[in-house]
């Protein structure tokens, strides 16, 4: 307890340093205890579930004609057939998007976009937690819905919604349960839940023969609970047996050639799934999660070394009480115990400080906008994790007072007496090898964030080939509005703040799903190869209507645009784009075949369009071919496909344009409610991760760079004590300030500079690895040449202003009495 008490006066004493000690360690405790939790969500991403070990999804990789799709999708009809074929499989639960929906209590309309179609044997299977009704029944009966806390209490406010019918289209739907608020960290986040059965029941019965063909369109979210300690790929192994018996005549029916394999990953494991299948919901990247917590790593070094620089840099003011305890028959293990006592004081006070900055910020601050995550820190009921914090702190302590404590308490007696304590060459090397280390960390972070910016700025503003500024889609959910589609878009072109208006079909009703921006789908299309063979390839394909390539400012290269006075344009007609020439090899593309499996008489080609970007630059543009949308009466009976209107608005005043847009569709689509979005916004929310973890990147940069400052306050301090003389000396000689603080930082400067050299291979190495996940990229040499330079320079000043503290200080002195310091 002495040892203590002695500490604290100390602290005390030393309010400078001390400061300086418990703000570093403080500010670095609460950036590796947010980050923990920030890597915690993400790596415990739905293993709230007891039995996740043994839930896995059902994905489909389909291989027509060697051309080979992997979605994130299966059959609806997959997962029954594999439970009657496979006793192994124990239960499943099927999830089904029901796209952008529109509801109705009451007078009140609204649209929902995050519900889905769900088996009863939801609750079987996972853990969601019912807060009202009966798990066991909830999804029993067709036309049942389950709403999430948030989504009843916004609907009906505090009175309860069981019970409560909502209108939909296709008939009412009655609130069987209130489930729990899904946290952040679920693959598949939702809102409501409807009863599977609501769709078989609108199909009817379904005969054998189109249930095996339907083995053939992915259409659900798929998840297999199995047995204890089975492995799905024994499974796998064993499916070609299914195939054959399934899907193998349906494929020969088809006239076609192809193959199915199902694949499985785990639950734990969906989120980050690197394989990326088509129609998957947003995935996260492990590599954030490992950065981060290097990152938060190397804040809490940062934060050691700077207590072992400013202790030594101590030590010669400390030399004497040394020698005193010496004198005084203290022992060198005792003095090692009371050195390590003050830094794990330090540690201890740091801690407390940290707990209630961290609780401040997360509960008390919005940094869930930077973070973009909702983060819950409670201390006392997250006891485990306090503890852990609290023996964190400790080895802290131990690890950052071991250097000072050894070193203090090893002066000799007599050089401890006459206050001469120093330094030998390999203790000074160290903490140029630590700060060298301080700046290697701080600089290279500076670099990534720098470099991550320049990506982001890059896929920003990069050409897509079509134009996104200034156009509002509107979705048409009402299929009886698409026959007057002529007269709206006549009546919207009549405003002047409106340039163009054009209109698509949006597959599935809504281009939120994955890294799609205009609504394309990918189909299996019949095309004439270069030797005049038909063959089949999966392509992503789009619908249009006319004028689209002009509206969206689409170049036509080759050929010509679809056109309105030609009636068979629409049936006899398609556009492709140079990736598909390329691939198929084309020299003349005009007149080449290109249209779908079913179509007696293939369309021809009659224009090529630039390539451009349907998706986001996470993937490289592909071959695609573009319909006209009235290509087929097949299509206009297909559920789910929906007319998006595209608006080009001029942007002068487009609150005008928008107030002319609301009026014509409330006029002209009366029965659903007005929604719009710009594209250009749904273009940045394709790379909202990125730019959040750049962000926080940066964020995280600033914090390295100020506690690195303080471990050069630290070493600032120790040089300048230890050249006290010699500052007199050249002071009397006729030495100016100005070179006097330039004596002192040259030796800085040379750390700051090997920092950076060893900086430089490392950040180009890891910007390496976090560019792959980009098809188009900026030019990473240069970038990191202008970069590493800026970065360079960055630290070099901040170096400069931070030592320039104590040098100009000591060098302002009287040397009168620089030279009675010793």
């Amino acid at each position: 307890m002495n040892n203590f008490i002695i500490a604290f006066r100390v602290l005390l004493k030393n309010k400078f340093y001390s400061t300086i000690n418990i703000l570093g360690l403080a500010l670095a405790l609460t950036v590796a205890t947010i980050i923990y939790l920030f890597v915690q969500s993400d790596l415990t991403y739905d293993k709230m579930h007891s039995k996740y070990e043994q839930i896995y999804r059902l994905e489909s990789e389909y291989i027509i004609n060697g051309e080979e799709d992997a979605y994130a999708l299966s059959s609806q009809y997959l997962p029954p057939k594999l439970q009657d074929e496979y006793p192994e499989i124990l239960n499943y639960v099927r999830f089904r998007g029901s796209g952008k929906t529109l509801f109705q209590i009451g007078e009140k309309k609204f649209y929902e976009n995050n519900f889905y179609y769900a088996d009863s044997s939801l609750f079987s299977v996972f853990d969601y937690r019912l807060l009202e009704g009966n798990p066991e029944t909830a999804l029993d009966e067709p036309f049942s819905i389950l709403l999430s806390e948030s989504t009843a209490k916004k609907h009906f406010g505090n009175q309860s919604a069981m019970g409560e019918v909502l209108k939909t289209p296709i008939g009412q739907f009655k609130v069987t349960g209130i489930f729990q608020d899904l946290p952040d960290n679920v693959h598949m986040p939702f809102d409501g839940l409807m009863s599977y059965i609501t769709l078989e029941s609108l199909a009817g019965d379904v005969p054998d023969i189109q249930q095996q063909a339907g083995l053939w369109a992915p259409s659900d979210f798929s998840f297999l609970y199995f047995a204890k300690g089975y492995d799905p790929s024994e499974l796998v192994k064993k499916f070609p047996e299914f195939y054959d018996k399934y899907m193998a005549p349906i494929a020969r029916l088809g006239g076609f050639t192809g193959s199915f394999k199902p694949e499985f990953t785990a639950l734990a494991n969906v989120h980050f799934n690197s394989n990326a299948p088509q129609f998957d919901l947003a995935t996260g990247n492990r590599t954030y999660a490992y950065a981060f917590t290097a990152i938060g790593a190397f804040i809490l070094i940062l934060a050691c070394i700077n207590y072992m620089n400013l202790a030594s840099a101590r030590s010669v003011m400390r030399s004497k009480e040394v020698g005193i305890r010496k004198v005084l028959g203290s022992t060198r293990n005792k003095l090692i115990f009371q050195f390590l006592s003050e830094s794990i004081v330090i540690s201890l006070i740091a801690m407390l400080l940290s707990i209630g900055l961290t609780y401040l910020l997360i509960n008390g601050v919005n940094i869930d906008q930077i973070l973009g995550k909702k983060l819950i820190f409670n201390p006392i009921a997250q006891w485990p994790m306090t503890a852990g914090i609290f023996i964190l702190t400790l080895f802290i302590g131990v690890v950052s007072g071991v250097y000072p404590a050894f070193f203090l308490s090893g002066t000799t007696i007599v050089r401890a007496i006459k206050g001469s304590t120093k330094t030998g060459p390999g203790s000074l090397m160290m903490r140029k090898v630590l700060v060298a280390f301080q700046f290697f960390i701080s600089v290279g972070v500076i670099s990534a964030t720098l470099l991550m910016k320049n990506q982001i700025e890059f896929i920003n503003s990069k050409d897509l080939g079509f134009n996104k500024d200034n156009v509002v889609i509107v979705q048409l959910q009402d299929t009886s509005v698409n026959k007057r589609i002529e007269l709206i878009k006549t009546q919207l072109t009549q405003n002047p703040n409106i340039n163009t208006v054009t209109d698509a079909i949006v597959v599935g009703g809504d281009t939120n799903l994955g890294n799609n921006l205009l609504g394309a789908s990918r189909s299996l299309i019949r095309i004439q190869s270069a030797d005049t063979v038909n063959i089949e390839v999966t392509v992503p394909v789009m619908f249009v209507g006319d004028d689209y390539t002009e509206a969206m400012k689409i170049e036509i290269v080759d050929g010509r645009d679809f056109d309105k006075s030609l009636p068979t344009d629409p049936s006899q007609g398609v556009l492709v784009n140079e990736a598909m020439v390329e691939e198929m090899g084309w020299a003349d593309p005009l007149g080449k075949s290109a249209g779908f499996t079913f179509m007696p008489n293939l369309p021809k080609v009659i224009g090529v369009v630039k390539d451009f970007n349907a998706f986001s630059l996470h993937t490289k543009v592909e071959p695609m071919v573009i319909f006209h949308k009235d290509v087929s009466p097949f299509f206009e009976q297909q559920p789910g496909w929906i007319t998006s209107l595209h608006i080009h608005v001029s942007g002068a005043n487009t609150r005008n344009a928008m107030d002319h847009i609301e009026a014509i569709m409330t006029e002209q689509n009366p029965n659903f409610p007005f929604e719009y979005r710009f594209l250009d916004t749904r273009a940045e929310e394709l790379y909202r991760d990125d730019v959040r973890q750049s962000k926080l990147t940066g964020l995280l940069s600033y914090i390295c760079i100020f506690i690195s400052c303080l471990g050069l306050l630290g070493l600032a301090s120790f040089t300048t004590s230890q050249r006290i003389k010699e500052i007199g000396v050249r002071k009397v000689l006729g030495a100016t300030i100005q070179q006097l603080v330039l004596l002192i930082f040259n030796d800085i400067l040379i750390l700051v500079i090997l920092g950076f050299i060893v900086s430089v291979p490392v950040v180009y190495y890891l910007m390496q690895q976090w560019l792959q996940v980009f098809e188009y990229t900026i030019n990473l040499v240069t970038t990191m040449i202008i970069t590493g330079l800026l970065s360079g320079l960055l630290a070099v000043i901040i170096a400069f202003l931070t030592v320039s503290f104590h040098s100009i200080k000591a060098a302002s002195q009287n040397p009168v009495k620089a030279l009675r310091y010793e």
